[in-house]
């Protein structure tokens, strides 16, 4: 499990403050590592570092929460250079009418509708919220869940639900920006881009056919119908797609057409549970060799989203300045990292942003994060080390750009209180959220052709 949440230990930190209130009176816009090089070139004083000796490999992803993300996805992959992935999704339609009785009803048809969420803003940016080849025919089928879906409880990637009863299927192309129309009772109406599956009648008929006992109650209608679990079996033709769906709005709904001319309707509205979970279903050996590989250092290395792959970076020269026994202030600690040239296409774009953290103190696979990213991820906007961190793709130099220069102040002050050097390497990843849509990088992980860079700019105090 991903934990962006790591403890963090402010005494050492205090000394630095007092410099920060001083700096702050000569310059106004300054926090660590953030305003301390001038720009017309050059700190009186400091030092730069630059390392050189950088290890990297793919390694296994962790499981990520994924019950209570921005919004949703569907969709299978067959990545040419990746291999196959796909995103499922349980939804749970629930009663917006209660006391219904259907009672010698014969159903006419039944619908699934999802609304496709077409776009998130991410940093003042539109993100369309698809990721693969929308002309790709892929087929989906829809099951009853088996199990109670429990509120209290997390829900991650690697989950495995239990599944009834298959109940429908979808085979075509996903016609993400596509309007469509309805004829119901005489009526045509136009509608929004949706995703839509025509279920079995037998489905339909067995829940009319059920005690009007659970229409009482949204309780009692889960204990029936717990939830349906959309499943991604196979593209027919094409790459593959996965696109942004809102499970969470009565637009998209379960609907059931009886007597001719009547429908019942049960929305997945904001009691509805929604879970996503994850499965790699392949991937090309020069991935699984690394991530079956414990040391080693790769030139090119691989980031993919859905829990499919991350890298670890070992900078073992960072140590020296941890362990230098010396009071310093870091003015900027930073890692670039490019793509590799060629990996990136009209349909499998380069990820929005990657995230710099660490591992966890075990030295798992486990994520955790950096105290940079916690300011990135909680600090009002209007504080300038909320920039700092980086971590977004820039297209100009081909390379994403992190700043971690807390993190690297608090493992020197740390070391200074206790004699301790808790510096563990880095991961870089995916997020799994804004962007919600999955994407995948090959990074340039050579240090010898500036792939990958790690410089350090710092200051002594005495």
């Amino acid at each position: 499990m991903i934990n962006l949440f790591t403890n963090i230990r402010a005494k050492g930190l205090m000394p630095l403050f007092f410099l920060l209130v001083f700096w702050g009176c000569k310059k106004e816009s300054s926090d660590i590592g953030l305003g301390f090089i001038p720009q017309n070139g050059g700190l009186k004083g400091a030092i730069t570092e630059n390392f050189i000796d950088i290890e990297c490999r793919t390694v296994n992803e962790d499981s990520l929460k994924t019950d209570s993300l921005n919004t949703n996805i569907i969709g299978i992959l067959d990545d040419p250079e990746f291999g196959q992935s796909r995103a499922n999704l349980i939804i749970q339609p629930t009663l917006i009418e209660f006391g219904s009785d259907f009672s010698s009803k014969t159903i006419d048809s039944v619908t699934l509708t999802l609304k496709y969420d077409k776009a998130q803003v991410l940093g003042g940016v539109e993100n369309v919220l698809r990721y693969g080849d929308l002309n790709s025919v892929i087929e989906i089928e829809v099951y009853k869940l088996d199990e109670d879906v429990e509120s209290e409880k997390q829900y991650f990637s690697n989950f495995d639900p239990m599944l009834g009863t298959k109940v429908g299927s979808f085979t075509g192309s996903l016609g993400f920006f596509d309007s469509s129309t309805i004829q119901f009772n005489g009526d045509t109406s136009r509608l929004a881009p949706q995703l839509r599956f025509r279920l079995d009648n037998t489905f339909g008929q067995e829940l009319l056919d059920q005690s009007a006992t659970i229409f009482n109650s949204n309780d009692d209608f889960l204990s029936y119908l717990k939830g349906l679990v959309l499943v991604p079996k196979s593209v027919i033709s094409g790459d593959g797609v996965i696109v942004g769906v809102e499970a969470f709005n009565s637009s998209s709904n379960l609907t059931l057409y009886y007597e001719d001319s009547l429908s019942f309707n049960l929305p997945l509205g904001n009691i509805s549970e929604r879970i996503n979970y994850y499965d790699i279903i392949s991937q090309p050996s020069y991935i699984t060799t690394q991530k079956g590989a414990s040391s080693g250092s790769y030139n090119l290395t691989y980031v993919q989203s859905l829990g499919g792959a991350k890298v670890r970076v070992d900078v073992p020269g960072i140590d020296s300045i941890i362990q230098k026994g010396e009071k310093i202030v870091i003015n900027e600690a930073k890692l670039e990292v490019k793509l590799n040239a060629g990996s990136v296409t009209t349909d499998f774009k380069e990820p929005i942003r990657l995230t710099l953290l660490q591992p966890d103190s075990s030295g798992s696979d486990r994520s955790v994060s950096i105290i940079d990213y916690i300011d990135f991820l909680f600090t009002p906007n209007d504080w300038v080390g909320y920039h700092n961190y980086g971590g977004t793709y820039v297209s100009s130099e081909n390379k994403y750009e992190f700043h971690f220069n807390r993190h690297l102040q608090h493992l020197v002050d740390q070391y200074i209180e206790t004699g301790y050097n808790d510096f563990r390497g880095f991961y870089i990843s995916v997020p799994s959220d804004f962007p919600i849509t999955p994407s995948r990088a090959v990074l340039n992980t050579d240090p010898t052709n500036g792939g990958i860079k790690v410089s350090v700019t710092y200051t002594k105090l005495n």
